[in-house]
């Protein structure tokens, strides 16, 4: 699916450029510059394009603000590239033809650049170092002192005018985002909140059975889970942020957290190595249950705040709806860049859903997604995210997984999905299959590049056959 226009339309919101403002302004500088000196900056920034990229990118991989959006090895060397075809296709502009593709291009960058959050003032600040990279080898293409000036001039208005049309992009982009981004909170607000409460006491109380049956084992101390680690931190780390975000509790809850995984647990797996008395032993164990205790009693209050109110699901499934998608994924690419923790995409297809549609019945279609969307909750942990992606493709979000996970869990859902009897309507039954893509986030800062690679890869499943799961090669 293509997110990004190949013609460039207007802007209705207040403060955007119009296409005719644009066009307008792009034709006067056209006009006030003679085609001789025009061709003479083209073939300076063609000549020089590879040094001038390479220049670019280590004066911002020098700086501290931008290094974290340049420091994947991918990213670095597809950029190298991408700011070469930037270059040739913005000074190359001879035509309306050529000025309309220049100008969609700097619309997909505002676009990508919202998309990977980069700050503003990091784009200006590239323009200022590409506009003196260029300045700088003006001097040698043989223009005479008044044409330089003028060349210097076209060069910096030429630039500033990609980048209003590129700040545009990025500003209703971001605002789209932010909408989202509040939607999501809004929905989230509207879970219910008492069934999600009961889940996450039994999740602690599931964590509390299991340390205390391995500290009254004796069992090695690496057998002592960590809190972080369990299907409440999880659930925790990923997904009460977007309802809990900014209450009083959620600081104390993660701070209770730290203590219990930095410092009692290590504690307790000193205690169960050296075989001291069982005193120490049941003092640890009294500390643990302490801080769980006020866990627990934050937990209850945080939740105390909220209404049980159904809002904002998939009508039919009762899954998030994909329109939360770039919120959650957002949020998961900056954990995974500032924690260093991987995630991976799943895109779950019903093979065949056309002719079940056909042979059986829209309603029999809606109850077999109805039934796949169950299996898939039942299948992953609370931590991750399911949602109906539209039609019969469902997406799967799974946190803190490595490859080898992503793709266990891919599989099972395969196999669960070949083994699962399709209960229809008239007490009809049916059996289905499902084709998997998977992707796993590998460090670059677009998310929309991920869902691309499940996509690929899901298309690759259904034409090898269908029922079966294909892992994302490398792009």
């Amino acid at each position: 699916m293509r997110l990004f226009p190949a013609r460039f339309s207007a802007m209705s919101s207040a403060g955007h450029f119009s296409h005719e403002t644009i066009e307008s302004d792009w034709l006067k500088l056209f006009d006030a510059v003679s085609p001789s000196l025009r061709e003479a900056v083209r073939d300076v920034v063609l000549e020089h394009r590879a040094a001038m990229a390479d220049a670019f990118y280590a004066r911002m991989m020098a700086d501290g603000d931008a290094r974290p959006f340049l420091s994947h090895e991918a990213v670095h060397q597809r950029l190298r590239f991408s700011m070469q075809r930037w270059m040739e296709t913005l000074f190359s502009c001879a035509d309306h033809a050529a000025f309309a593709a220049a100008m969609a291009l700097q619309r997909h960058v505002g676009e990508v650049h919202s998309r990977v959050d980069l700050p503003v003032n990091l784009v200006a600040r590239g323009a200022r170092v590409l506009k003196g990279e260029i300045a700088a080898r003006l001097p040698a293409s043989g223009l005479d002192r008044a044409a330089l000036v003028q060349a210097v001039l076209y060069v910096d208005n030429l630039i500033d005018l990609a980048f209003e049309v590129m700040s545009s992009a990025y500003v209703a982009s971001h605002e789209r985002a932010t909408r989202i981004d509040e939607a999501y909170r809004v929905f989230s607000y509207g879970q219910n909140m008492s069934l999600e409460r009961e889940r996450q006491r039994a999740s602690l109380l599931d964590w509390e059975n299991r340390f205390l049956q391995a500290m009254m084992a004796g069992q090695s101390g690496d057998e002592l889970p960590l809190i972080s680690d369990s299907a409440f931190g999880l659930w925790l780390q990923h997904k009460a942020v977007a309802v809990f975000e900014g209450s009083a509790e959620l600081p104390s809850i993660r701070e209770g957290m730290r203590r219990l995984d930095r410092d009692l647990i290590p504690l307790c797996r000193q205690q169960m190595e050296s075989l001291d008395e069982r005193g120490e032993s049941r003092r640890l164990i009294k500390a643990v249950q302490s801080e769980l205790g006020q866990l627990k009693f934050l937990i209850g209050a945080m939740f105390e705040r909220f209404v049980d109110l159904e809002s904002g699901k998939d009508a039919l499934t009762q899954l998030l709806n994909r329109r939360f998608l770039p919120a959650i994924l957002t949020r998961e690419t900056e954990i995974a860049r500032n924690q260093h923790k991987s995630f991976a995409l799943l895109l779950v297809d019903v093979d065949h859903f056309k002719q079940i549609n056909d042979v059986h019945g829209h309603d029999a279609g809606d109850r077999v997604l109805q039934q796949i969307a169950s299996l898939l909750l039942n299948t992953v942990r609370s931590g991750d995210f399911v949602f109906r992606y539209g039609g019969e493709e469902f997406l799967v979000l799974l946190v803190e997984v490595d490859r080898q996970h992503a793709a266990r869990v891919a599989e099972k859902i395969r196999q669960r999905v070949q083994q699962e009897t399709f209960l229809l309507p008239d007490s009809r039954q049916l059996q289905v299959t499902a084709s998997v893509g998977v992707a796993l986030h590998d460090g670059h800062p677009d998310y929309q590049r991920l869902i691309n690679q499940a996509d690929d890869a899901l298309y690759r499943a259904k034409t090898g056959g269908r029922n079966r799961c294909e892992f994302a090669t490398d792009a």
